[in-house]
């Protein structure tokens, strides 16, 4: 887990994705700008995701707090994004819920602050382009 962390604070994706099943389910409660939850399926989305975030952010993250039972592990992630065309930053910190199967995550929870991510990346959208970015 602390490894995963250590690799995304480092833009090292090869190395997270090896901590991850082929067939990883991750879900997340904050989407883009209208924040409603999304789920992604396989490593190779995953792959996809990742880099996305990394050609237009800088981001770190370090584990808060971390308890494991029974191959699932609850951690709190203190975590830092800088958008790197528009300067905007978000710092804070959200929960996450990883099952394990074997020595690697199959599934990934996050659970974000969904007004301040939608707030974030809605300030991004209109600073980039200068439109207001579009509801759905």
């Amino acid at each position: 887990m602390i490894a995963v962390h250590d690799a995304w604070s480092n833009g090292a994706i090869e190395r997270i994705l090896s901590h991850y099943t082929d067939d990883l389910v991750y879900w997340c409660n904050a989407g883009y700008v209208q924040g409603q939850p999304f789920q992604m399926d396989g490593k190779q989305c995953m792959r996809t995701f990742l880099h996305t975030i990394l050609a237009v952010a800088e981001s770190g993250t370090s584990v808060a707090e971390f308890s494991f039972v029974d191959g699932h592990a609850h951690a709190t992630i203190a975590a830092h994004i800088k958008h790197r065309r528009t300067g905007h930053q978000l710092s804070g910190t959200y929960g996450q819920v990883l099952t394990f199967r074997g020595r690697k995550i199959c599934r990934i929870e996050e659970f974000h602050d969904v007004e301040s991510m939608s707030q974030f990346w809605r300030m991004v959208s209109v600073d980039c382009d200068g439109s207001q970015p579009e509801q759905h």
